[in-house]
């Protein structure tokens, strides 16, 4: 579903849409944040400051179109000085905006705990908006992103959500 179109409108409208915890406050609702999705549907949802019930005219929980991998986590590499938890992805492709990608790495650096995602091109930093997996989501835009060569790099400062064996999901939304 999402939240009216046109008035009126009224903090009700925001926490049927997107949940949130009582007492609500429209500072809980920034695009981005953990209840609204960074997606063009939500382009009128400011990511910080002023905030008002009319910038949510239309507004989405939906997070757009996904794509689910399964990583199987069964190895601890240690090369170029450092170990990671990693794994296999299946599939090792994902569709960022209309263009398939296939993804090189995804792993927790033990060294710097941090996570990593490598993909095969320089996609430019935009086509997705999270990356969720299990139940801890990654937002693109708060990852440090880079160009080394022909590959594009995301790094974020946590990668525990990555488990030290066994399977977890990995749903990329756009």
């Amino acid at each position: 579903m999402a939240v009216t179109s046109s008035a009126p409108i009224d903090i009700g409208d925001l926490v049927t849409e997107f949940g949130g915890s009582t007492p609500h406050s429209l500072t809980e609702y920034y695009r981005g944040g953990s209840l609204v999705p960074n997606t063009t549907a939500n382009n009128s949802v400011p990511t910080s400051g002023a905030i008002s019930l009319t910038d949510f005219f239309g507004a989405t929980a939906s997070g757009g179109t996904s794509d689910t991998l399964t990583l199987t986590v069964g190895t601890i590499l240690i090369f170029r000085g450092f170990s990671a938890l990693a794994g296999s992805l299946s599939p090792n492709t994902v569709e960022f905006d209309s263009w398939n990608v296939q993804i090189i790495s995804l792993y927790h650096n033990l060294s710097d705990g941090k996570l990593y995602l490598i993909i095969n091109q320089n996609s430019g930093n935009s086509g997705w908006t999270s990356m969720q997996i299990g139940s801890t989501t990654y937002n693109r835009t708060d990852a440090t992103y880079s160009v080394p060569g022909a590959v594009s790099n995301w790094v974020w400062s946590d990668g525990s959500a990555i488990p030290s064996s066994g399977t977890v999901s990995v749903t990329f939304t756009e």
